[in-house]
């Protein structure tokens, strides 16, 4: 072997292990979290507690970032389009990755294919709520009311899981209810405890201690059966409004196009995540159900769940804007 000839060889030895240890290192700088809404909502109340659980397990910070505006997508879009190298990561939603998408006659990004799914971290109910003053006792008197004049609801935000409650409650129950859409849920329930709209839809994570200390009534919970956090509640099934079944979901996706060795490497710290105690505990006492699923199984969820929502906004007569 001549000099030329081993220095060449050594040269792409030495590549290749730098390369293998590079690809090893993963991550060796921090991860942004990017989530589509503003802070305080359930969203954002989510993402910081797996970006704890993921900044352990990962060795490296997770830090929260909040894009919000246009029910989630500019944040969803901010993903779609970073570099496809794991540093950037997004906690999409049924909003952001499914209602909105069909609300929108354009966006700059597809929301599924413009997608890695790492996997699926679980979901919680919705909330039928009114003022803690409010003469409304009960869902029937709602209800009834609602029958004979236009009623105002609050929700985070056009296009959100609970816009979606509200306008899938007014197809079941015959309702006629105008959509007041805030920017978050703290806007939205703040405008609810003023009396500034007749009743609104939340997502319990958002509500919940709200609703525990007095603030707001729920008069029903959209999942279906009742959860142990308000055990009193009851469900909208109870009450009489058939098939009122709605759940908000919360996954953990990165930019299309991921390494498959980087992939790897989330997905697996998302599912050891999830199974801390800590954190779980953490999202249980948040309200939340957790699912934690593999990015196959997350890939065909969403596209089920589109299937699901195109027909509801079809039937409610919703025109994409």
């Amino acid at each position: 072997m001549t000099f030329k000839t081993w220095i060449a060889a050594t040269a792409g030895a030495l590549a290749i292990t730098l390369g293998g240890s590079a690809a090893a290192a993963f991550p060796d700088q921090p991860i942004r979290f990017v989530v589509g809404f503003p802070p305080g909502g359930s969203t954002d109340i989510v993402a910081r507690v797996l970006a704890e659980g993921l900044s352990r397990e990962l060795g490296q910070s997770v830090v929260v970032e909040n894009k919000a505006g246009a029910g989630g997508t500019i944040g969803a879009s901010t993903v779609a389009h970073a570099k496809p190298d794991g540093y950037t990561i997004f906690l999409g939603t049924v909003a952001t990755n499914v209602i909105n998408p069909l609300l929108r006659k354009e966006l700059n990004f597809d929301p599924i294919k413009g997608f890695t799914m790492i996997g699926e971290v679980g979901f919680y109910t919705n909330l039928v709520l009114v003022n803690a003053d409010s003469k409304y006792r009960d869902l029937g008197a709602l209800i009834a009311d609602a029958k004979q004049r236009q009623l105002s609801y609050s929700s985070p935000g056009a296009g959100t899981s609970p816009h979606m409650t509200g306008e899938y409650f007014k197809i079941l129950t015959g309702s006629n209810m105008q959509h007041i859409p805030f920017s978050g849920s703290g806007p939205a329930l703040t405008a609810l405890m003023g009396s500034h709209v007749d009743l609104g839809f939340d997502n319990l994570p958002a509500a919940l201690s709200l609703v525990q200390s007095g603030k707001v009534r729920a008069l029903a919970i959209t999942s279906t059966t009742r959860i142990k956090e308000l055990p009193d509640v009851p469900t909208a099934e109870e009450l009489g409004v058939k098939n009122m079944s709605v759940d908000a979901w919360v996954s953990v996706m990165g930019p299309a196009g991921i390494p498959a060795d980087r992939l790897s490497v989330l997905s697996s710290a998302l599912l050891k995540t999830l199974a801390m105690p800590d954190i779980v505990r953490k999202l249980e006492d948040k309200a939340i159900t957790i699912k934690a699923t593999r990015p196959e199984e997350l890939q065909d969820y969403i596209e089920s769940e589109t299937r699901k929502w195109r027909g509801v906004i079809e039937t409610a007569g919703i025109k994409p804007e």
